[in-house]
């Protein structure tokens, strides 16, 4: 009698002769998804910054390494591929929040510094649409001091001396030229605010029309505006002033001037880490809110 043919087996999957293969494909796969999850949280969410300098103290130290939340103001695709200086397209959406008066926030700085890839962190003193002036070297918004007067006897004594630091005067002459030459009030632009513009404003505007990809000339008492003669401008963009809370050693609005709001970063959130310039570890601000 004929004997029935058998069937052939199917060799052993290299899974199940490799348990140690498959334990390495898996570790991969969570590897990959948790750095993908990294990269997306730090793009996106949250991005630690560490402080280098003594501009925004004492709300913040040199040493202090802080949490910055990029959710609030806007939320924004990687203009560069992550850790190179390669542009690539990018895309902008709305926050889930608004910039306001007070807020400590990481920004790209205006004009030719934010090419050197250098970030600031102050606090927002005025927002689109505030009216400021400089008036003896000291800033005033909606017709308030900034910070407040420590001698008002409305201000907490407590808080005077660290007023009183946040309130040193700059030098009118290397102020900005955005504030004018006799320092008169002026309307923080907005998207769709309309300047009138002649011989006597036109160096004050420039810097930030031509921010905004306008090219800016005066010729025969006339100014062109993209090659074409105007004598009005509507701005394109949102623009808010910040200054440091020290002072004495901030280079801030003072001097740059307004910020375009699609410089913003996000909002100073926490301290992560505290160390002083010996290597001490700050035990006690680490974990503390920046307000």
């Amino acid at each position: 009698m004929p004997s029935k043919p058998t069937e052939p087996t199917a060799p052993a999957t290299p899974t199940a002769q490799n348990p140690e293969r498959r334990l390495l494909r898996f570790g991969l796969r969570a590897m990959f998804t948790f750095f993908a999850l990294f990269l997306l949280l730090r793009l996106f969410v949250a991005e630690p910054f560490t402080i280098p300098t003594g501009s925004m103290k004492s709300t913040i130290l040199e040493g202090d390494a802080v949490v910055v939340n990029k959710l609030p103001y806007a939320i924004r695709s990687p203009q560069t591929i992550p850790f190179t200086n390669i542009s690539i397209p990018h895309f902008q959406l709305g926050g889930f929040g608004e910039l306001e008066r007070g807020d400590v926030v990481v920004f790209d700085p205006p004009g030719a510094m934010a090419a050197a890839g250098e970030r600031y962190v102050k606090r927002c003193v005025a927002v689109a649409g505030d009216t400021v002036q400089l008036r003896g070297g000291r800033v005033w918004v909606n017709g308030s001091e900034v910070p407040p007067n420590p001698n008002d006897p409305l201000q907490n004594p407590a808080a005077a001396d660290t007023l009183s630091a946040r309130r040193a005067p700059v030098d009118s002459a290397r102020a900005n030229r955005y504030f004018g030459s006799q320092q008169q009030a002026m309307i923080l632009p907005y998207e769709g605010y309309e300047i009138t513009l002649d011989s006597a404003n036109i160096a004050q505007w420039k810097s930030l029309i031509q921010s905004e990809g306008v090219s800016v000339e005066f010729r025969n008492s006339i100014v062109f505006l993209g090659g074409l003669p105007a004598t009005r401008y509507t701005f394109r963009r949102n623009y808010f002033m910040a200054l440091g809370d020290n002072s004495v050693n901030s280079f801030d609005s003072r001097f740059f001037g307004p910020i375009p709001y699609d410089h913003l970063v996000g909002q100073a959130w926490f301290i992560y880490w505290s160390g002083n310039e010996n290597g001490e570890i700050r035990w006690s601000r680490i974990g503390s809110c920046v307000e």
